[in-house]
């Protein structure tokens, strides 16, 4: 029997097989359309997929195929421009502090590449026709392309096949949401304008929203066109095929400078939904991705959130799979991720509902009002910065997860409040610490496994420092390839195995670990648990609580 199932090979299905491959899973993925498509409408890559990118090893190629995106602009009437630049915000502590646009054709090269060197290949030509649950897992009917059927057994079952899942609709599971009215038109082409080349462009205008979004090679832009339906001439065809003529003519009445586009590679209309799913695990099936989401493009965060799906769940399946965690750690893949669709939904409604909207009021707010409102919004730190947190998903956490728990008592030490540290569920911040062949705080964290922190504390005598090591190189013992552990030593100035480099304390600082305490990080990069002091019973019961004795 296999471990796991995974039907759809988008960016989220190959993110979840590579993952599950990574963990030691055997696995299989199917995809109904024989060839990868070319033409593809994700484009963007948030700085948190960027670092899930490093995670996975493909980060480099995924920059240097791509383009950095550095600023974001509101563009209204005469060209008046409102900008925010997405290089201030050092307090993200990321090394990803900008947008890459990626076709999704580029990125699923990537990860189909990455797969491919766990072993498992994608199954091109092969469709889901249905499935049955049991008590050891799940049997699924798959129709090849030549019209050969196929039962397959499988532990677990991993819909990350779209918005018309079949998996979705197996399960019976509603898609609620909405269609918009909106008429939408998407072309990448070469653009030449006089707003500078190489940011993204929000323009709204009387007639709708004009989004532009650079992609590699000179001056080619995905241009996205959203208009309120009673502008468009034939409300009831979204399928004629497109002329450059058109677009042009879009170019005209909606880009506020003089422009011209030339060099067509895709042009395309299309409809526009909000629709989500209330349930995201039914038995031994999982929905992620699109299959359990979808929602407007603003902010370019479709894409993203499918692969922080899978990244979230890979890791959860393979504990339990492998006897380490009870199967309710499971639970805890719709607790975390549910929400952050459903924020996600809602903030994209709500901002799609302001931009594109019909009547007359609405014309003259997106022409007059928006262009001002985005000037003064923008000239302030605090709203940029929110922006900005929306957008990169950095700030995505999970709080009130099971999952996120600490135990904190006794004094403060040396000025460094413990709760000033990243909180249970929050994402670990990146920071210069030294190690054998890492200067970076991720370059520690990667792996499939928990990593587990041990702060000596800001005394800069760490007394305890080889008591402390011997504990590390135990545990690690103790829990093989689910667990690294490392001795954070403030004031150290040479790393050595298992001592991470803290010189000037600021890593501590940064941790609130004035006195010896531990962190116990996820594997997808989020705190687990943390403790001060640091008791060697209570972390051993905490480790045997969440990887098994």
């Amino acid at each position: 029997m296999l471990d796991a199932l995974v039907v759809g090979a988008g960016p989220t299905g190959l993110t979840m097989a590579s993952e599950l491959a990574r963990h030691g899973l055997s696995c299989r993925v199917v995809e109904q359309l024989p060839a990868p498509s070319p033409l593809s409408r994700a484009l963007a890559v948030q700085a948190r997929t960027l670092e899930i990118f490093e995670d996975l090893g493909i980060v480099e190629q995924a920059l240097a195929l791509g383009r950095e995106v550095q600023g974001f602009n509101v563009v209204g009437q005469g060209g008046a421009r409102a900008r925010v630049s997405l290089r201030g915000f050092t307090s993200l502590e990321t090394r990803y502090p900008f947008i890459l646009m990626l076709p999704q054709d580029a990125t699923e090269a990537l990860l189909t590449e990455h797969l491919g060197s766990f072993g498992p290949r994608v199954e091109r030509g092969v469709g889901l026709e249905g499935f049955e649950q049991g008590t050891e897992g799940v049997v699924a009917t798959l129709m090849h392309e030549d019209g050969r059927t196929e039962r397959v057994s499988a532990r677990w079952l991993l819909g990350c096949d779209g918005a018309r899942s079949r998996v979705r609709k197996g399960l019976g599971l509603p898609f609620e949401g909405s269609t918009y009215e909106d008429s939408c038109v998407l072309a990448d082409v070469r653009v030449e304008w006089s707003l500078g080349e190489g940011e993204l462009v929000i323009m709204p205008s009387a007639h709708g929203v004009v989004g532009a979004f650079p992609m590699p090679g000179g001056q080619r832009y995905r241009l996205f066109f959203i208009r309120p339906r009673e502008d468009v001439a034939d409300a009831a065809d979204d399928v004629a095929p497109l002329a450059l003529e058109e677009i042009q003519a879009l170019v005209d009445q909606m880009v506020p400078v003089p422009t011209r586009v030339s060099e067509p590679r895709w042009m395309s209309r299309y409809r526009l939904h909000s629709r989500g799913v209330t349930r995201y695990r039914q038995g031994r099936v999982f929905l992620a991705g699109d299959a359990a989401h979808i929602h407007s493009p603003v902010g370019g965060q479709g894409m993203n959130t499918g692969i922080q799906d899978a990244y979230n769940l890979a890791w959860k399946l393979a504990l339990v799979t492998r006897g380490r965690a009870p199967e309710s750690l499971l639970d805890t893949y719709e607790l975390e991720r549910h929400p952050v669709g459903r924020h996600l939904l809602h903030g994209t409604d709500r901002a799609f509902s302001l931009m594109a909207r019909g009547g007359l009021g609405a014309r003259l707010f997106r022409a007059h009002v928006v262009p001002r409102v985005a000037t003064r919004l923008f000239s302030s730190a605090i709203a940029q910065r929110r922006v900005w947190r929306f957008v990169s998903q950095l700030t995505i956490r999970y709080r009130e997860s099971p999952l996120s728990s600490e135990h904190l008592w006794g004094e403060d030490v040396g000025g460094v409040s413990r709760r000033q540290g990243p909180g249970p569920g929050e994402r670990v911040p990146e920071m210069p610490i030294r190690g054998e062949g890492v200067e970076r705080l991720h370059q520690v964290l990667r792996g499939p496994q928990h990593t587990l922190l041990l702060f000596t504390g800001l005394s800069f005598e760490a007394p305890r420092r080889e008591e402390l090591v011997a504990l590390a190189g135990r545990l690690e013992q103790q829990y093989g390839p689910w667990l690294k552990a490392r001795v954070v030593v403030a004031g150290e100035r040479t790393p050595s195995s298992r001592v991470l480099a803290d010189e000037d304390g600021a890593v501590h600082r940064r941790f609130g670990a004035g006195a010896e305490g531990f962190y116990l990080v996820r594997p997808d990069g989020y705190v687990g648990h943390r403790e001060w002091p640091l008791e060697t019973k209570r972390l051993e019961a905490e480790l045997a609580r969440r990887l098994g004795r």
